[in-house]
């Protein structure tokens, strides 16, 4: 196996315990999830999210996720 870096992986559930305090609740990260702005993978029932990704997503420009940000708020405003 190649020497590759990971990602802890969360689950939409786990993702929004681990971003308690913030607007990225379930039902905020299951939207950004379903309309792809935050890639990731579905395995059965339930969607796996890297926190790269997530991390990706709030530190990306607001212009690129503007079709969202009338669900999900940022921590600033």
């Amino acid at each position: 196996m190649a020497n590759k870096e990971f990602s802890q992986v969360f689950t939409i559930r786990s993702a929004a315990k681990g971003y308690e305090g913030t607007a990225l609740t379930e039902t905020a990260l299951r939207r950004l999830v379903r309309a792809g702005e935050i890639p990731s993978r579905k395995v059965g029932a339930k969607y796996l999210i890297t926190a790269t990704a997530i991390e990706n997503w709030l530190n990306s420009e607001p212009e690129q996720n503007e079709s969202t940000h009338r669900h999900v708020r940022r921590v600033s405003e």
